[in-house]
């Protein structure tokens, strides 16, 4: 487990806005190619640029990948922002 207090937990990779996950004390995570769990020990903030903030209680979370199903061919894509 790797341990910050400040983690992106997405990103934007057209106009590079990013989710930014920020505590006061360390937050443990872990991250793989599908998700990132992550442990707060305080309260925690995610920021966006377009979107309100969002208050965390402590707790463990796990934060998806968005992705999509086309139902015409069948597939699952990530969604890209």
């Amino acid at each position: 487990m790797k341990k910050a207090k400040r983690i992106v937990l997405g990103e934007g990779e057209i106009i590079g806005h990013k989710h930014i996950l920020e505590s006061n004390s360390d937050i443990s995570y872990q991250e793989n190619s599908e998700s990132i769990d992550f442990e707060l020990k305080a309260l925690g903030v995610l920021t966006h640029d377009e979107h309100a903030k969002m208050i965390f209680e402590k707790g463990k979370y796990r934060s998806y990948n968005q992705v999509e199903f086309n139902p015409f061919d069948e597939t699952v894509n990530r969604v890209f922002d």
